[in-house]
């Protein structure tokens, strides 16, 4: 956990936080492109994303490397992304036949999960740290949306499973984190040993694995 001693909105035009807004300021020109609906809006939404993910990662990166891990930035790289995730749901339910139960469950846990780290933060100035799981509940989710943009079938089934398995596990996480702060025991962070750096690289490399080859197979052919 991360004491906050003060919000300082000034510093909204620091490079990360910029990095972090950028992301909401793509959402109108991927809905428009989703709107569009040919081949080369499709290519230009892809590489929006590919924009929008290399932003969220330099975000954080930047953050460390110049020393500016500050409150606002804290808070607004996560609100940043739920908030391009929430767009851009809305706009594939009408435009790509997203699952609407789907993003009831989405929409319902991320304004649970903004409820309760307000709570924390009025009661003891704490923002909650980020969870693995949560993470890589939040990537199924960004390559669930992209599979729904280029149409790729086999992408959105199987990105469903992971996403609802991974919704699950880190709300989990969530909400034991959010017991113990309420009992008030400490919060220990996961402890990323070799074995489970491990395991994550084995099942990244075989879900791209198998991500790609279904996606090379449905859309260049043999």
């Amino acid at each position: 956990m991360i004491k906050v001693e003060k919000i300082n909105f000034r510093e909204i035009f620091q490079i990360q936080n910029l990095m972090s807004l950028l992301r909401i300021f793509l959402t109108p020109f991927i809905g428009y492109f989703l709107w569009v609906n040919n081949d080369h809006a499709t290519l230009i939404i892809v590489v929006l994303l590919v924009v929008a993910g290399a932003s969220d990662y330099l975000d954080g990166y930047l953050a460390r490397k110049l020393d500016r891990q500050t409150a606002l930035g804290l808070m607004l790289d996560p609100l940043a992304d739920k908030i391009f995730a929430t767009i851009l749901i809305i706009e594939l339910i009408f435009l790509r036949d997203f699952p609407i139960w789907l993003a009831v469950i989405v929409f319902a846990r991320d304004i649970i999960i903004l409820l309760g780290a307000s709570i924390m933060m009025k009661q003891k100035g704490l923002i909650p740290f980020s969870i693995y799981s949560g993470k890589y509940y939040f990537a199924a989710l960004a390559l669930m949306i992209t599979s729904y943009v280029i149409r790729f079938e086999f992408g959105q089934q199987l990105c469903l499973y992971l996403t609802v398995i991974l919704f699950i596990v880190s709300s989990f996480e969530y909400a034991r984190n959010y017991y113990l702060f309420r009992n008030g025991k400490e919060i220990k962070e996961f402890l990323d040993n070799r074995f489970y750096k491990f395991l994550r690289v084995a099942f990244n490399l075989v879900f791209s694995a198998i991500y790609l080859y279904k996606l090379f197979e449905q859309f260049i052919g043999y």
